[in-house]
C-alpha cells in the first residue's frame, strides 16, 4: 500500500525552501494590475488592500512583506482597486488575491515549475500566529492547490 505523500507547508515559517518561496512573504516582485504596480511581495498585495488612503497603498505596495504587514493595520471592511470595491474577506476578494499570485507564478516561471513539481502532495498553511479571517489558511491552500493543477496543464 503506497503512503500518502508527505504535505507541502506553504508558510514563511516553513522547513522546505519551495514553501517559504510561495509563502506571501516570500520576496517575490510582480506586476499586477490593469495598468500594472510593482507589488514587493503577495503579502505587500494584500496589506496594499487594508489601507484607504492612496498615497499609503504606494508606499505598502514596495514594503518588504513583515513591513507592509506592520504597515497595513486598517480596520476598514472594504477595499477599492482599480475603481471596483471589495469586501474584504468576500469571494471577490479572495479571487483578487488568487490572480495576484497566478501573476507572481507567471512572472517567476521557475519558481512555477519547482512548485508545480510538487503534486501531488496536499497543501497546508501552519504558521505559529492566527489565521486570518480576512483570508483563512483553507481558502489559501485550496487556490494554491487549483493554481498547481492550473499550471500543471501548462508547463
Amino acid at each position: 500500500m503506497d503512503e500518502a505523500p508527505e504535505p507541502l507547508n506553504i508558510a514563511s515559517v516553513s522547513t522546505e525552501e519551495i514553501g517559504r518561496e510561495m509563502s506571501n512573504f516570500a520576496e517575490t516582485p510582480f506586476y499586477y494590475g490593469k495598468k500594472p504596480i510593482r507589488y514587493h511581495s503577495v503579502e505587500s498585495f494584500y496589506q496594499m488592500l487594508t489601507e484607504p488612503d492612496e498615497k499609503v497603498r504606494r508606499t505598502i505596495a514596495k514594503m518588504p512583506a513583515k513591513e507592509a504587514k506592520r504597515a497595513g493595520k486598517s480596520q476598514t471592511t472594504e477595499a477599492k482597486f482599480e475603481g471596483k470595491t471589495y469586501v474584504l474577506g468576500s469571494p471577490e476578494h479572495h479571487a483578487l488575491i488568487q490572480d495576484a499570485i497566478r501573476a507572481k507564478l507567471e512572472q517567476h516561471p521557475d519558481l512555477a515549475r519547482r512548485f508545480v513539481a510538487t503534486r501531488p502532495r496536499p497543501i497546508v498553511h501552519i504558521t505559529p500566529g492566527q489565521d486570518s479571517k480576512r483570508f483563512p489558511g483553507e481558502v489559501f491552500c485550496r487556490f494554491l492547490t487549483e493554481l498547481r493543477e492550473e499550471l500543471w496543464g501548462i508547463l
